[in-house]
């Protein structure tokens, strides 16, 4: 039997696409053209999903699940004094991204017309006794809220901190009453941008925080939801 042996020009051929490939991917690598790559990662391996986090934490996923969820979202006085519609946006926001991924999400008033009554704190057994609609509750605590990089008031960086909770409500034999249990407690610390802040001169205050809410809405919203490794690095 005979052994074929490849030619010189097809050895040499060989090593001159290896070389091309490599160096391909390094300009694109150097160009910071990682959208490319992930186009790329994208075609020969899909689109990876990460299971929100308390899917991760739980093992139940609101969304497949259908749970029905109630989101509330409350912060110390001295920042509501401050962003008086902090709260109300954030909420508002993450509600609209969970009923946009068919999530089964109560109305934003739902706590709200039920706490007021009770001096407006937000008590999880309260809210499982008036409301027969629910399976969790998820109170979203904002401890910081700031648009203005520390000590440079001619910059923007947004920072927010806090946690978010959860209760699941455990019902009765019988029908006879239900409570709330915490299932999940998490913190959450943002920064943006995370590269270099805005000048005021280069962006409305309004604009730089209308930014900021939304990306941290996103931020919070993976908390419920499951995204796209994709969607992850968005900017």
């Amino acid at each position: 039997m005979s052994t074929i042996r490849p030619t010189a020009n097809r050895i040499q051929t060989c090593r001159m696409m290896l070389v091309l490939v490599c160096m391909s991917t390094f300009v694109v690598i150097q160009s910071g053209c990682v959208d490319t790559l992930m186009m790329a990662g994208k075609v020969l391996m899909g689109d990876p999903v990460q299971p929100s986090g308390f899917e991760l934490a739980t093992g139940v996923s609101l969304a497949e699940d259908q749970k029905r969820v109630l989101v509330h979202c409350s912060a110390p006085s001295y920042l509501s004094d401050e962003f008086d519609t902090l709260t109300s946006d954030i909420q508002e926001e993450l509600i609209r991204r969970m009923k946009r991924r068919g999530m089964a999400v109560m109305h934003a008033d739902a706590a709200a017309d039920v706490l007021d009554d009770y001096a407006g704190q937000f008590d999880p057994n309260l809210l499982a006794m008036q409301l027969d609609d629910v399976d969790y509750i998820f109170h979203v605590q904002f401890e910081s809220f700031t648009y203005r990089e520390d000590n440079s008031p001619n910059l923007y960086r947004g920072k927010a901190s806090g946690k978010i909770v959860a209760h699941e409500i455990v019902r009765g034999k019988d029908g006879a009453g239900q409570h709330a249990i915490q299932v999940y407690d998490q913190l959450f610390n943002m920064t943006h941008p995370t590269t270099h802040p805005v000048a005021v001169d280069q962006m409305p205050k309004t604009v730089f925080i209308r930014k900021f809410t939304n990306k941290l809405a996103d931020e919070l919203g993976h908390t419920f939801y499951s995204v796209k490794n994709s969607d992850l690095f968005v900017k």
